[in-house]
């Protein structure tokens, strides 16, 4: 609405441009309505803009209708992010220089709000040795969509999953350690003092009849140390042996049946 000068609000001219360059032909816009300005035109309009903020600012309070007060508190807080923007640090206050880094802040906290997420998430990055659960990663890529989560917020999210399933997998190895170690303590108890020629007959019985993929299997799942297990094979061995066993090492330097069975797992007993 024109003023009683004939000019009009900043908006207001704001508005009407924006109405013109939106409503073309194939959106119903009148033809006869120029789509485009002239340099000088968006001169003279953005002239008249400033005139009337300047106007408002300037202007008493009681001298203002009620749609020009309503106006000023915008005009003066845009005013003044405009001197703190734009003041060198040098020339500002400490409290202006707190001002501006707060309004600085609270600018690039806005971008990010409305950033978002992207159209496709980008590989995220998880630290070497962790594999990624493809089908769990492509869910979640889904929901983090769902929420509009940020490129950087979604990798965040992944940050504090690795962290967390490294902890667990921490904890059941050293769990699953200590069961290994208390396993071999309960079977050199249940052999006795003669443990370790006990150990020849499991490692006869191991040469014989098993595989080196059983034997893997034995010291990889730290079963080969459980007493039950040993127990048997001692047993095994024992009805199979012949009258003379050789323990420790043979001249020929060939490894004795337990270390056979154990490698070097019972070398510290």
């Amino acid at each position: 609405m024109p003023n009683a000068d004939g000019t009009q609000t900043a908006e207001e001219i704001a508005a009407a441009t924006a109405a013109q360059e939106d409503k073309s032909l194939l959106d119903g816009g009148d033809a006869s309505v120029a789509t485009t300005q002239t340099p000088e035109e968006i001169a003279a309009a953005k002239a008249v803009a400033e005139a009337e903020d300047k106007r408002i600012l300037e202007a008493k309070d009681e001298d203002l209708s009620a749609e020009d007060k309503e106006k000023k508190p915008a005009l003066v807080k845009a005013k003044e992010e405009k001197r703190l923007l734009e003041t060198p640090e040098t020339d500002l206050s400490a409290e202006d220089k707190a001002k501006k880094a707060a309004l600085i802040k609270a600018r690039d906290d806005a971008a990010k709000a409305v950033k978002g997420a992207p159209e496709k998430y980008a590989d995220f990055k998880v630290p070497e040795g962790i594999e990624i659960n493809q089908p769990m990663l492509e869910e979640f890529k889904t929901t983090a969509k769902k929420h509009n989560l940020t490129q950087e917020a979604a990798q965040e999210l992944i940050d504090l999953q690795v962290k967390h399933v490294k902890g667990i997998s921490e904890g059941l190895l050293t769990t699953f350690n200590q069961i290994k170690t208390d396993w071999k303590k309960d079977t050199v108890t249940a052999l006795g003092a003669d443990y370790k020629k006990e150990l020849v007959y499991a490692g006869r019985a191991i040469e014989q009849f098993g595989t080196p993929e059983l034997r893997t299997i034995l010291n990889q799942t730290g079963v080969g140390s459980h007493k039950e297990l040993v127990k048997f094979f001692v047993k095994v061995g024992k009805a199979i042996s012949e009258d003379k066993l050789v323990t420790g090492q043979q001249a020929t330097g060939k490894k004795s049946d337990a270390e056979l069975f154990y490698g070097d797992s019972m070398k510290d007993k």
